[in-house]
């Protein structure tokens, strides 16, 4: 995952074992690696709990009624939406005041994040486009615009459009994704399918019930059979350093990078290209990878099957049945998914996705509705989930401290997602250690919700086309 975490491996009797090996997603400091790499300048309104915005929301919400046409009520209004994480109403907002032909440099970066964050790309790089043509170079504004519009192309697999910008400066700790791309030959991500039917299947290799454990599946990278940890809370794809190294892949970049596995230290890892990953019935080309020190600190499996491998493919965690299933995407093998809940249509949760691959969705918290999960499927842990401190005074939950370590546990009373509510769990509490977690995205991130909460719901389908995910209904899925 991207927000970095204090632990690299925890394994404690109380309350439950604990494992988080990973976590591994990208690091902190490169602009392929920040939660918020297309975010805007927003004022401090002195907002601090989730309490103090809802608060505010119906004052904004009636002066934008009473008078749609007054900007300011609109952008107000506009503003608190995309704090709240109710991101699509504020996209409806916010598009009048966006429009490419506007001046105003505060709306067009709100409607441009907005489109960015619900998977509307072209969109977003006219605006992030028109942004570049107001804003001086050397500021933060055309650093934003400049990030964004990368961004832009890095989602749409256009690297090679990442030339007409100039090369990073010398020192510029946001530039690893930049030079990549910029050195990047061909298209990435070609996709090659071994039969008509287009469909994949990894079988998952381990008993993933268990405390701790996350999926295995087994895949070719240029020929060799490797093991990979699934996550979705990763960006490219994670081979170790050894093995990167014996692949003899192509390194176009280097970067610096920390997460939770090294216990916080700086690791160089290069920045390649494989020629083949072949998974099942399809073979994808061209595809960027991470070489990760990762054996060497302990970690057993080979790698990270991360959230950009899986956006190429409309993908189906199929838990009950052991296996990953990849598919085109297209609405035909949207309708073969549709087909394989029966009668029970699916609960659909809609999504959208910060950075290069930081998915967030809408749920409730002991009662409390509206809550923003970071969905991270690759949170090794027996608890299925991460409270930050502001949710922790929101809801007044008890902590217990974890004798030996600076984390805390709460007991939860209710969790999950809209239409997905469970109940009674645990929460581990004072892992990120950014400085301030919760707003570091703009919007409140009131929760990380990962494996454990997951499996036992059957399956999930990734639809990044329609920012949905499908779930089969609780009652199919017990």
């Amino acid at each position: 995952m991207s927000r970095r975490l204090r632990i690299a491996v925890l394994a404690l009797a109380v309350p439950a074992s604990l494992a988080i090996p990973g976590c591994q997603g990208d690091a902190e400091g490169g602009s392929d690696a920040e939660p918020d790499a297309t975010e805007i300048a927003l004022e401090d309104e002195g907002y601090r709990l989730r309490s103090d915005v809802e608060a505010a929301l119906p004052v904004r919400a009636e002066a934008f009624a009473d008078d749609p046409a007054d900007d300011d009520a609109r952008r107000a209004y506009a503003d608190i939406l995309y704090k709240l994480g109710n991101v699509w109403e504020a996209d409806e907002v916010i598009a009048p005041l966006g429009d490419p032909s506007s001046s105003n440099v505060a709306d067009l970066q709100l409607a441009a994040r907005m489109a960015y964050l619900l998977g509307g790309y072209g969109r977003a790089e006219t605006l992030f486009r028109r942004l570049m043509e107001l804003t001086e170079a050397g500021t933060d504004d055309r650093d934003r615009a400049r990030r964004g519009l990368v961004l832009s192309w890095y989602q749409t697999n256009r690297f090679h459009r990442a030339r007409e910008l100039p090369p990073p400066a010398e020192g510029d700790d946001e530039s690893s994704l930049l030079t990549f791309m910029q050195a990047f030959e061909g298209e990435p991500y070609g996709i090659e399918w071994a039969t008509d039917e287009r469909i994949a299947h990894l079988e998952m290799t381990n008993d993933i019930t268990q405390p701790g454990a996350l999926p295995l599946v087994d895949m070719e990278v240029n020929g060799r059979t490797v093991s990979l940890v699934l996550d979705t809370g990763g960006d490219r794809l994670y081979l170790d350093s050894d093995i990167y190294a014996n692949l003899g892949l192509t390194t176009l970049a280097n970067r610096e990078a920390r997460y939770a596995y090294t216990g916080g230290q700086t690791v160089e890892e290069p920045l390649g290209v494989a020629e083949t990953v072949t998974m099942g019935d399809v073979t994808l080309t061209n595809v960027p990878v991470i070489g990760a020190t990762w054996k060497a600190l302990g970690q057993t499996s080979d790698g990270v099957l991360t959230t950009q491998i899986l956006k190429q493919f409309l993908s189906t965690m199929d838990y009950d049945n052991r296996r990953i299933t990849l598919r085109e995407r297209t609405p035909e093998a949207l309708a073969q998914v549709m087909g394989t809940f029966g009668d029970s249509p699916p609960v659909e949760a809609p999504f959208f996705m910060t950075g290069t691959h930081l998915m967030h969705a809408k749920g409730s918290l002991n009662g409390h509705e509206g809550v923003n999960y970071f969905m991270d499927s690759g949170l090794a842990m027996s608890m299925p989930m991460i409270v930050v401190d502001e949710t922790v005074e929101l809801l007044g939950l008890e902590t217990t401290a974890i004798e030996g370590t600076d984390y805390f546990w709460t007991p939860i009373e209710s969790h999950g997602l809209n239409g997905l509510v469970r109940g009674a769990t645990q929460a581990l509490g004072n892992v990120f250690v950014e400085e301030n977690p919760f707003w570091q995205s703009g919007f409140m991130m009131d929760a990380l919700i990962s494996h454990q909460y997951l499996w036992p719901l059957g399956s999930w389908t990734i639809d990044f086309d329609n920012r949905t995910y499908y779930f089969p209904t609780p009652d199919a899925s017990n």
